[in-house]
């Protein structure tokens, strides 16, 4: 019996990227484009079945083959529909699902890139095997996604799991989310960048600004200073490391996984802000809660959207 094969959609950046991905995680055959998202919805969506097709043509599968494809939200993903999304300019109850199918014949599932996140750790990556644990992607925003007892937690209407929503601090920052306090207003590369640029109109930002020369201050000029014993700068992370460490304590105490996987484009910087939030979560949890917790990081590395993707359309078409 041949080994299982599914598609997988990345529309989370300005390229759209498809792959054919085996039951065993390893991208078999992949093609990308430029997403265009200026020539709105309909031609990004007539460009992804456009895609899809190139890929069946050039692997020669046929339309039993389905598709997953992790979209930025919110969205619907019982109706297939994306509600709006800030990445994609004009989108506005868009059903992408319905469209594909329409164009290519095929079978498609979307959900939030969050939790593909998480759906690709359990079925191919860290939580393999885990039936309760929490994905924390930190990037330039904060996403991920929650499994309990083997399944994706997403609410009614599949619009839950925000976790880089989740409030630390009651008059925190404002987030882009329009809400007060946010995890992701601390830990996400913008929010860093937003409190290093702050600093950096002062004395204490001198040596951020001799790091950063000629180009801008972000996440990775501020964990270098860190390193090298900048005070402002080791402050930033410290405050960001700590609202990262509450958020993870709290859902320690809500919901008492086993894991805790920490990815996104931040694990470039995490000696310097996800391990010491392990310190701080010890400071938010109950003992009993995180005795048997394990905090680990993501094993997917740079196609996890891809790979979460598959695993979405695994997981919504099982043979």
């Amino acid at each position: 019996m041949s080994e299982r094969q599914v598609i997988g959609v990345d529309l989370g950046g300005t390229r759209i990227r498809v792959a054919l991905v085996s039951e065993q995680g390893e991208i078999v055959h992949r093609v990308d484009s430029l997403a265009h998202t200026e020539e709105g919805p309909t031609a990004v969506v007539h460009r992804i079945g456009t895609l899809v097709q190139q890929l069946a043509d050039e692997t020669g599968i046929d339309a039993s083959v389905p598709a997953g494809i992790g979209s930025p939200g919110p969205l619907n993903p019982r109706t297939g529909t994306v509600l709006y999304t800030p990445n994609l300019p004009g989108w506005r109850n868009v059903p992408v699902v319905d469209l594909l199918q329409e164009q290519t014949g095929r079978r498609f599932a979307l959900q939030n890139d969050g939790n593909c996140g998480a759906l690709g750790e359990m079925i191919f990556g860290s939580a393999k095997g885990v039936s309760d644990f929490i994905y924390l992607a930190l990037g330039t925003g904060v996403g991920g996604g929650i499994v309990a007892g083997g399944k994706l937690i997403d609410g009614m209407r599949g619009l839950g799991a925000e976790v880089g929503h989740f409030v630390v601090a009651l008059d925190g920052p404002r987030c882009s989310c329009g809400s007060i306090g946010c995890m992701e207003a601390f830990t996400a590369g913008w929010a860093i960048k937003h409190e290093a640029a702050a600093v950096a109109t002062t004395a204490d930002g001198d040596f951020m600004r001799q790091l950063a020369g000629d180009g801008e201050l972000h996440a990775g000029i501020v964990a270098e200073a860190a390193r090298q014993g900048d005070l402002a700068a080791q402050q930033i992370l410290g405050r960001a490391s700590r609202a990262l460490g509450a958020a993870m304590g709290a859902f320690t105490n809500l919901l008492n996984p086993s894991m805790i996987i920490l990815g996104g484009g931040l694990l470039a910087i995490k000696d310097v802000l996800m391990e010491p939030a392990k310190d701080y979560l010890r400071q938010h949890s109950f003992i009993d809660f995180r005795d048997d917790l394990t905090i680990t990081y993501s094993s997917l590395g740079h196609d996890t959207a891809l790979l979460g993707a598959a695993a979405l359309a695994m997981v919504e078409f099982p043979e």
